[in-house]
């Protein structure tokens, strides 16, 4: 069976055929990140960002990348994200809830790239 992403997301010349190693570590320690908040109990969540290494505001953007929708970390494990995001424009839109197609419209982190 075709899985959701193959579905909706043709191959085309916007989508890289090759898994980016760096949006694929951002995408494990978002999941590390999220395991040490839940398994964190009473501990405050600055503590939590501390013991990381990281300021409150980075361990929160991480975290959240940890609940992007299946397909679209699916998408980027496989290689099928947009040729132009980054790892930097994806922490940066950390906040928007994301589908893969809005995706690929994601301007760059920084506004002068």
């Amino acid at each position: 069976m075709q899985d959701v992403v193959s579905r909706t997301l043709p191959r085309s010349d916007s989508h890289t055929a090759k898994p980016d190693a760096r949006l694929i570590k951002l995408l494990i320690r978002a999941h590390r990140f999220n395991t040490t908040l839940v398994d964190g109990g009473s501990v405050p969540f600055a503590a939590l960002a501390e013991r990381e290494g990281v300021s409150s505001s980075y361990f929160t953007r991480l975290v959240r990348l940890s609940y992007l929708a299946p397909d679209i970390t699916q998408a980027i494990l496989d290689g099928r994200q947009p040729r132009d995001l980054t790892a930097d424009q994806l922490l940066a839109h950390s906040r928007l809830p994301l589908t893969l197609k809005a995706l690929s419209r994601v301007g760059p982190a920084n506004p002068n790239d």
